[in-house]
């Protein structure tokens, strides 16, 4: 599914004012988050929204000598450099595909750093209450146990693997994408 145009836009709804705020659904749950739900090799992830500055098309991006392989470069968002990762790169997943109005950068704040990662497609955005989250789960994954927060069951039966964003990137990495801005 791909996005409107004005969902690119900073002023899109991920800026929506009450992405932290607990709401009542229809079923009488209390939604706690919402989340940003993409994919990579056809398989659906998603990050809290509250971590989540906005989407970007993917531009060009200046690749930096001696990075590892998951650091793709680095792009100009309006004046500001940011650091590019291949999400599906740094999941150990092989690489990002380029597709077309499809491909996008998740622009996304972790501890002081605003880092731009590369997914494959951006689907929508989902509120999930804590009954839809199973959080102690014993998975057999490729992606790093440490990195899932857990899965999510969407109203349609679609499982979400639920990304914990403060993990990701270990202290060596985020040194080295601070050294590489500096």
């Amino acid at each position: 599914m791909n996005l409107p145009d004005e969902f690119y836009d900073q002023s899109s709804a991920l800026e929506d004012s009450n992405n932290n705020q607990t709401v009542p659904s229809s079923n009488g749950d209390r939604i706690k988050r919402k989340y940003l739900l993409f994919s990579l090799n056809e398989e659906n992830y998603a990050v809290p929204l509250s971590c989540v500055k906005e989407v970007v098309a993917l531009s060009e991006i200046t690749k930096m000598p001696q990075a590892p392989a998951f650091f793709k470069g680095l792009i100009n968002l309006r004046g500001k450099i940011h650091s590019v990762v291949d999400f599906k790169r740094k999941l150990d997943q092989g690489e990002c595909r380029i597709i077309q109005k499809q491909t996008s950068i998740i622009i996304i704040e972790i501890e002081d750093l605003t880092i731009g990662f590369m997914v494959e497609d951006v689907k929508e955005v989902v509120s999930l209450s804590e009954s839809q989250i199973e959080s102690e789960l014993q998975i057999s994954s490729t992606v790093h146990e440490d990195y899932i927060q857990g899965v999510a069951k969407l109203q349609d039966k679609r499982l979400v693997i639920l990304l914990s964003m403060n993990r990701i990137l270990n202290f060596e990495e985020l040194s080295l994408v601070r050294h590489k801005l500096a």
